[in-house]
């Protein structure tokens, strides 16, 4: 009789992830063509592009889904949990940077001044005017600083996990939960796997960085699919210890924020090798970390493992 439940249990975690990809699909499709339409413009709307999947997940959930918001983890969770994994967070992303700097992939600048050249040639290309942009009495230094700051403490409470929670509601709170009725391990190499291939639709509408040959683009490719399955694990590692999809939307944000805010400190030497670094990093906290709670519960409650 168990396991009669069990298949059914499978059979309507499938059914549900079906209608979950395909919405996916759909809205990810009308959110990039319409980037690619607006041109210029369309950055802006491209930034929509993470919020599909809580869209999908909510449609989902509303209308396809049995249990509705039951399995959802919508509570805020302990307060002690939001600091804890917003310094697991920071930890990781200055690991990184420290492995970019070991490996050659990056020099540090200090005093910011790189990337405020950069940026300005940036905005030249486009037309506008810096200076012009900044409110009266701030520098761009200043405000470099300013954002700096905030990437890394208040950005990261509003709008920043609100902005964690539209990938995190769908890919870590829908798509993994049902991938899990599968298998722990299935459950993480696929969905890390599908939330990597979620990312890389991005590459029509924001310009090209990098001028890789055949074989380092295919390289370049791995290395990042790598990467990506570790920290698709380390933020189920935080959805699963916390029980709250607020605690991992915020610690989805400070990996984003904090990897924005150091940048402006920093040459970027190749590019490939940061790719190479980061995954590194994420392969050290997956082995050295994460991984063994993943490990103690794969053998103590393998659910639904086939």
């Amino acid at each position: 009789m168990k396991n009669i439940d069990i298949i059914e249990e499978k059979k309507k975690a499938n059914n549900a992830l079906v209608v979950y990809f395909i919405l996916l699909a759909l809205l990810c499709t009308a959110f990039i063509v319409g980037a690619k339409l607006l041109g210029e413009k369309g950055m802006y709307l491209a930034q929509g592009y993470m919020t599909t999947p809580a869209l999908a997940a909510l449609i989902t959930r509303l209308f396809f889904y049995k249990g509705k918001f039951s399995d959802a983890r919508l509570k805020f969770g302990n307060a002690k949990d939001y600091l804890k994994y917003w310094a697991y967070s920071l930890f990781i992303v200055l690991a990184s940077y420290v492995v970019f700097y070991a490996i050659g992939a990056i020099k540090w600048d200090f005093t910011g001044q790189t990337f405020l050249t950069n940026l300005e040639a940036q905005f030249k290309d486009t037309g506008q005017d810096m200076y012009s942009s900044l409110p009266d009495g701030i520098t761009p230094k200043t405000m470099m600083w300013l954002l700096m700051i905030g990437q890394l403490t208040v950005l990261n409470i509003l709008p920043g996990i609100i902005t964690g929670f539209g990938e995190e509601f769908g890919h870590r709170g829908f798509m993994y939960t049902q991938l899990r009725k599968h298998g722990l391990l299935f459950s993480l190499l696929v969905g890390g796997l599908i939330w990597f291939a979620w990312h890389l639709p991005l590459q029509f509408v924001i310009p090209k960085t990098n001028d890789f040959n055949t074989i380092q683009t295919i390289l370049n490719y791995f290395i990042m699919a790598i990467g990506g399955i570790c920290t698709f694990i380390y933020l189920v590692y935080v959805f699963e210890k916390s029980q709250s999809i607020w605690v991992v939307s915020l610690a989805h944000i400070v990996l984003n924020n904090a990897s924005a805010a150091f940048s402006y400190l920093v040459i970027i030497q190749n590019k490939f090798l940061a790719n190479i670094g980061l995954t590194i990093t994420m392969l050290i906290v997956l082995f050295f970390g994460v991984g063994k709670y993943f490990f103690k519960q794969d053998n103590k409650n393998p659910v639904y493992n086939s």
